[in-house]
């Protein structure tokens, strides 16, 4: 149901993997307590005047719709601290439907919208910044950042090697690291696993040993059609043996908030000891009640805790009892009435839906994200929403519908690709005997790839070939070589004009 990799999400990921474009709310200009002063899409002129200045560049990818993105500019990109900190960068905003974007994306390995990466002027990466930390760790991260000449290849190996060797900055950078997409070293999130597990053998406190010992579980976890996580039994005694005391600190739970709200249920329920399971389980509900609690923290950090009681409760009995759905309804109302600012409900509501469909209230679901349309600055993004609700509740014509209005009400040269794709994908699944409309929604995604030039890259480009894959999974299934021998005619002359991309646009089939 959702584009953006959500990933990540809760105190949302700054580099992650969800969502889409979030506009910065100011131009570049002089700094004040209230804006940073962005570059907008001036990338080279970033670089150019990081080796002029000496000062790393500050990447911000995002998209105007993206949930996470819009958590961002309403938060961390108001918080004083850290702006005050970004004056030790070259701030630049590159919204991922602007001209170049995806290219961009495709050189510094971003995959996800929103990412922030920091990066010394000669292109090299210093680090990725996490949001689910405190912003207040997130300026202090900067404020080291600012300083450093080590690459992240440099302190990734050192830590591999020796992690001995790692100051108390290095460990700092490392606690703060966006460890779940980094593509370049981890293509698969699993692959840090045994780092963050040395990390968490040598880390020169208590705290920070449980916090890389919980993202050493988290990361690689892939819960079962139930719901469960695969625990070896040292994995089992390892969490029983951090989460108490790490539950029973608000600071660590704070810290640490991001993995409890949406990855630990599924890890105590991988306990065998039912006891075990109960017993953690209500320290863990209790601990992010705390954390919903907190007027000082994001809306949606707030919000994304009640993930956790869904979770645990289907783990457990395989659906949501009512006092869950009870307490995820509460939640959404109170998001609903809540959120006031635009960009602060952009990165709420959709939220609130997911919940409530989890949860079993799937016609709560779409009534709230139906109420969103009229007032929302980006409705095609709750368009795509309201058809993976009905396609999760059954109704396949008005799932292709809503995919198909999402679509024609996109905005941005990447993002109508994007939902171009979104919609033909609905119609390869929902009515695969259709091909005209196969065929139509095909050709909505060639029209908008086509409208822009030399822009086969990235996110753009892993669409594609995804979507390639899925007309070629179709086509050997329903006899549909003739079809798809016209929309590789058609490709080829949208490819033509891909530039350096021309030949990985020319393999979007996987035919060779």
């Amino acid at each position: 149901m959702r584009v953006c990799t959500t990933a990540l999400l809760l105190g949302l990921s700054i580099v992650t993997a969800a969502c889409n474009k979030g506009q910065p709310e100011q131009k570049a200009g002089p700094i004040t307590r209230q804006e940073i002063a962005w570059r907008e899409g001036d990338v080279d002129d970033a670089f150019i005047e990081a080796r002029e200045t000496g000062k790393p560049v500050l990447l911000y990818w995002g998209a105007k719709w993206c949930p996470p993105c819009n958590q961002l500019k309403t938060t961390l990109f108001k918080d004083p601290a850290f702006i005050t900190e970004t004056r030790l960068f070259v701030p630049v905003y590159l919204d991922g439907d602007s001209k170049g974007a995806q290219a961009w994306g495709e050189r510094f390995n971003i995959t996800g919208y929103p990412s922030v990466i920091i990066l010394r002027p000669d292109h090299s990466e210093i680090t990725r910044l996490s949001s689910s930390s405190a912003a207040t760790a997130l300026a202090d991260t900067l404020r080291i950042a600012a300083k450093r000449t080590k690459s992240s290849d440099m302190l990734l190996k050192t830590a591999q090697q020796d992690p001995g060797q790692l100051s108390p900055e290095d460990w700092s950078v490392l606690a703060n690291f966006e460890w779940q997409n980094d593509p370049r070293h981890f293509a698969d999130p699993a692959t840090a696993a045994p780092l963050l597990d040395r990390l968490a053998a040598a880390a020169p406190d208590p705290a920070l040993k449980r916090r890389f010992s919980l993202l050493a579980l988290s990361v690689p976890a892939k819960p079962d059609d139930s719901g469960k996580a695969r625990l070896s039994p040292a994995d089992q005694q390892r969490l029983i043996t951090i989460l108490p005391p790490l539950l029973a600190s608000y600071a660590e739970v704070k810290a640490s908030r991001q993995e409890l709200s949406g990855q630990t249920a599924p890890l105590i329920a991988g306990l065998a000891d039912p006891v075990q399971r109960d017993a953690l389980g209500a320290q863990l509900t209790t601990a992010l009640d705390h954390v919903f609690a907190d007027g000082s923290l994001p809306l949606p950090d707030r919000l994304a805790t009640v993930q956790a009681d869904i979770d645990l409760a289907k783990a457990k009995t395989g659906s949501v009892p009512a006092a869950v759905l009870a307490k995820v309804r509460e939640r959404a109302a109170w998001a609903d009435r809540s959120a006031k600012d635009p960009a602060v409900r952009q990165s709420l509501i959709s939220n609130a839906g997911d919940l409530l469909n989890a949860a079993g209230d799937n016609a709560g679901a779409r009534k709230l994200l139906a109420a969103e349309i009229p007032r929302a600055a980006s409705p095609f993004y709750y368009m795509l929403d309201l058809a993976g609700l009905a396609e999760d509740g059954g109704d396949k014509k008005a799932a292709i519908e809503w995919s198909r209005r999402a679509y024609e009400a996109a905005q941005g040269p990447a993002t109508r690709v994007q939902w171009a794709v979104a919609w033909s994908n609905t119609v390869l699944r929902l009515a695969p005997a259709d091909q005209a409309q196969i065929e139509r929604s095909a050709d909505a995604v060639m029209t908008e790839l086509g409208k822009s030039p030399d822009s086969y890259y990235q996110r753009t480009r892993m669409k594609i070939t995804a979507w390639g894959k899925a007309l070629k999974s179709w086509s050997d299934q329903h006899q549909g070589s003739a079809l798809l021998k016209r929309l590789d005619e058609k490709m080829t002359t949208v490819c033509f004009n891909q530039g350096a991309a021309q030949t990985s646009c020319k393999g979007w089939l996987h035919t060779a």
